[in-house]
């Protein structure tokens, strides 16, 4: 494993760190050409011009790219290349205003599509550059002193520290020395060149809950956990040093995470989905065109332009097949669930991300600060027999109340804990602190109440019982034999198992000034990173949708296993990072699906399992909030962080989560899985009703010269249709479609056009026939072909009216049964939007033909007697549609 980490870091740009890991401080000034620690002020330009300055590459937004990505999608470049042809039409026959109008709408439909989209794009960077802490960072440089030190020890080191001076980040350059101090956010990545029990917070880098200490030495040959190099982007808990710049600003650990943001993003599920569906429909309608195109060439008469009219008809066919609505469909489904994902307190920055989150079918999740509140709590307060003892957590709080040295989380744990009694602190003054010490691992505060001195101390276990000789039983104090001593470390080392931080505590009243000595042990303090609070609630959830949720840590096996348990989390194989490393490609694949627990990984091995995941048809989501994860959640289909997280990460989210809450996570793949249900019934019904109406079209050619329907009608029919289509947008989808993942698929499309299309298309011949013949008076239409048949233009007024009563009743009819995979109305009921529309066009649909609107669109009145034929066909189509959807079903074993 260390030869390919190694061999993989010399490619990287910040291997330059390894190079000065084991350098003393005069060979570290004479690798960097500086004579001195401090920089003049030549040598701070000379720096610059070598190495740049301290800022990392911005975050812009390509406004070209974005608009290009909202506009000019697959397919809506179908949609415009239809579009023109439909404005070449009306420009070249006879500049039709109805034509005209189509021809507009369809454009609007693609301006409105891409403006949601864009308008949206614009909108998530704005808002996440407001989240970005936009206030200068600030760091303390000592440069041009008046003395000369080549090197840095105890006595010295005030001297320099004395000498600082506040200047920007931005100014810092390499060789330039750094005053840290606590609560400072490293600037760049510098060594240690002399500490004071100097802590930092890596979690953002390395999941680790608890403060790691830095000092001058490193003992470690991981690059993260090297002990005496400070990483840009972590912070500061305790302690103070002085560092060395070693790398600024592009050359930095944080600017490599940083750039993996601006790298462009793997294709995610719903995007293979729409590109998949694209070039699904194009190809169906390059085998539906020419078809058309030969049955009308060879059907006419007319010698001198039978192929140019076959050729303009077949296009007008194309894209009669083509539905056009698609984008604004698909937008305005994914905006609803924006605005539903939204009232969770979750900012969707990508409105793909809406399906996304419906589609996978994996989530894998870092632990710390996700899963985990990442905050220290304290658990329980107990002495060796497992009992609660209220003067254990008044020593203990008196100890962290009154000590100034080391801020650690523990002791703001204990502070905030809710577990324990806060005592009135006013009855004690202090007197003087035993601070922490690194060697030591004890803190000590003397604390007088009544004149009489006492000690409260706590530590590390093995410590706190090399100063006791005395232990607390059952209200007696007794002599701390090795036998007690043996009974306190294996209590310890069990809850170090279960993932837990144990301190031991003590006390004593002081005679004399001998004050860590021969004290008595009280108990044990435990501490834990606590799950947040919906954390079992997520998982269990997201298991009964059919998610998987993976652990993907850097953290170690035991506290992983403490958490999982916490959170009933079932492991059911666990991998490390080591052992990751030593699989080949099959094993690989074969342990990410076996294992929903792995450990102590780096970013490169996070983002290998994703991919592999990926690899095997799985649709994964990532969630993480630190710089490490940035890389990772860029290589997920949707990427999940949160308010609190790192830029790095907000930058590579797809949605963010505004509060602590973790359960938005299943309302967001909800309301994907409902955006995802009424696309696919848009484009399944749709695309097998055109198929039925061109079907119809195409053997009509034989039965009459009279045209159904002429480019107005259709024109008309499809706004009214589009109604109830824009509806469905906010229709009810059924349980069971919900509770499974669902990825935009065009699996069976192909089958559902052909098995349910054709079922309009009967019910439109059969209109066809008893129109040309059981109404032939009333109509005064001619069956046959024959080029000697004279047709009336009142005889094709009343034909195509009387279509468009069938025609566009039951294309809105039949919605209701292909709607769900239920019995509608009695299993399963459409939402009021959906009904209403669904009356409202049906009742258009008579309306128009048989009243004096008739005229506006160039009809005439059908005969009334017709009416009830027509009902009776809607009725009878539905009904047989329900009958061949329950076949269909038993044959594909799903609907949409």
């Amino acid at each position: 494993m260390r030869a390919n980490q190694n061999k993989n870091n010399k490619n990287n740009k910040n291997t330059r760190l390894i190079e000065y890991i084991d350098l003393n401080q005069q060979q570290i000034l004479k690798k960097l050409e500086i004579s001195q620690f401090g920089l003049t002020p030549d040598e701070v330009i000379t720096q610059r011009e070598r190495f740049g300055d301290n800022n990392l590459k911005a975050h812009k937004m390509n406004v070209l790219s974005a608009f290009i990505k909202s506009f000019f999608s697959p397919f809506n470049l179908i949609l415009i290349i239809i579009d023109t042809f439909s404005f070449y039409t009306y420009a070249t026959e006879g500049k039709n205003p109805f034509d005209l109008f189509g021809a507009l709408l369809v454009l609007i439909m693609i301006l409105l599509s891409g403006t949601i989209y864009f308008v949206q794009e614009i909108r998530s960077f704005l808002v996440i550059k407001k989240m970005k802490y936009e206030n200068k960072q600030m760091c303390k440089v000592i440069r041009d002193v008046n003395f000369k030190i080549n090197d840095i020890d105890n006595a010295n080191s005030i001297k320099l520290i004395k000498e600082y001076i506040s200047l920007e980040n931005s100014e810092l350059v390499q060789g330039d020395l750094i005053y840290l101090s606590n609560g400072d956010l490293i600037p760049a990545d510098i060594k240690v060149v002399w500490s004071n029990n100097l802590y930092l917070n890596q979690s953002s880098l390395t999941g680790e809950s608890f403060p790691v200490q830095k000092k001058i030495t490193n003992a470690k040959e991981n690059y993260l956990e090297f002990e005496n190099i400070c990483y840009m982007g972590t912070e500061v808990v305790s302690g103070s040093a002085l560092g060395i710049v070693l790398s600024t600003g592009q050359n930095t650990y944080f600017s490599e995470m940083n750039d993996k943001v601006t790298e462009k993003r793997p294709v995610n599920s719903f995007e293979k989905g729409i590109k998949r569906i694209t070039l699904l429909l194009i190809s169906f309608m390059l085998a539906t065109t020419p078809i058309v195109f030969l049955v009308f060439g060879l059907r006419t008469d007319d010698f001198d332009h039978r192929w140019l009219s076959a050729a303009l008809f077949s296009i007008s066919i194309a894209v009669g097949l083509t539905p056009e609505m698609l984008p604004i469909i698909v937008t305005a489904n994914l905006s609803r669930g924006y605005s539903k994902i939204k009232k969770e307190k979750v900012l969707v920055k990508n409105l793909n991300a809406v399906q996304n989150m419906g589609a996978i079918d994996i989530l894998c999740t870092d632990k710390t600060g996700t899963i985990t509140s990442g905050e220290i709590n304290l658990d329980k307060v107990f002495d060796i027999k497992n009992q609660k003892n209220p003067y254990i957590e008044e020593i203990l709080y008196l100890n962290s109340y009154f000590q100034t040295g080391f801020q650690n989380p523990i002791d703001q744990a204990v502070l905030l804990s809710k577990n324990i009694k806060h005592i009135d602190v006013e009855e004690y003054k202090k007197e003087w602190e035993v601070p922490f010490d690194f060697k030591r691992k004890i803190l000590s505060v003397i604390l007088s109440k009544n004149e009489q001195k006492q000690i409260f101390t706590k530590g590390a276990i093995e410590e706190i019982l090399k100063i006791c000789n005395r232990i607390y039983i059952n209200g007696e104090i007794k002599e701390l034999t090795n036998e007690y001593k043996e009974k306190i470390i294996n209590k310890s080392s069990e809850f170090n198992n279960e993932g837990f931080r144990v301190i031991g505590i003590a006390h004593n009243s002081l005679e004399d000034e001998d004050i860590e000595e021969d004290l008595i042990f009280y108990g044990f303090a435990t501490f834990f990173d606590q799950p947040k609070k919906t954390s079992k609630a997520i998982i269990k959830q997201l298991l009964d949708r059919g998610i998987t949720t993976k652990i993907l840590t850097g953290d170690d096996e035991v506290i992983t296993r403490a958490i999982c348990k916490k959170v009933d989390f079932k492991i059911e194989k666990l991998y490390t990072g080591k052992e990751i490393e030593a699989m080949d490609e099959q094993q690989l694949a074969k342990a990410v699906i076996r294992a929903n627990v792995f450990v102590k990984l780096s970013p490169m091995h996070k983002s290998l399992i994703i991919k592999t995941l990926k690899s095997q048809q799985h649709v994964v989501g990532f969630m993480g909030d630190g710089i490490n994860d940035a890389p990772v959640l860029r290589e997920s289909d949707v990427a999940i962080s949160f308010k609190e997280a790192s830029n790095i990460a907000q930058e590579a989210a797809d949605l963010i989560l505004l509060e602590e809450s973790l359960l938005p996570i299943s309302a967001a793949v909800y309301e994907g899985r409902v955006s995802l249900a009424n696309i696919l019934k848009y484009i399944k019904v749709t695309v097998a009703s055109n198929f039925g109406n061109v079907l119809s079209v195409l053997i009509a050619l034989f039965l009459t010269l009279a045209e159904p329907m002429q480019p107005l009608h259709l024109l008309a029919q499809n706004l009214l249709y589009d109604i109830v289509m824009f509806a469905f947008i906010f229709d009810k989808v059924d349980k069971n479609f919900t509770d499974k993942p669902r990825p935009l698929k065009t699996k069976n499309i192909i089958w559902f056009t052909i098995i349910n299309g054709p079922v309009s298309s009967i019910f439109d011949i059969v209109t066809f026939l008893v129109l040309l013949y059981a109404f032939r008076q009333q109509i005064g239409l001619e069956p046959g072909i024959s080029a000697n048949i004279e047709i009336p233009k009142e005889a094709i007024a009343k034909f195509n009216a009387s279509w468009f009563v069938v025609g566009l009743m039951t294309q809105t009819a039949v919605m209701q049964m292909y709607r769900t995979e239920k019995i509608p109305f009695l299993q399963s009921n459409g939402s009021w939007q959906v009904n209403l529309s669904t009356v409202f066009v049906c009742l258009m649909a008579i309306i128009i033909p048989f009243t004096p609107i008739n005229k506006v669109l160039a009809m005439q009145t059908p005969p009334w007697a017709f009416l009830g034929v027509a009902i009776s066909f809607v009725l009878a189509y539905v009904c047989l549609a329900q009958v061949v959807k329950m076949g269909y079903i038993k044959m594909f074993k799903e609907w949409l």
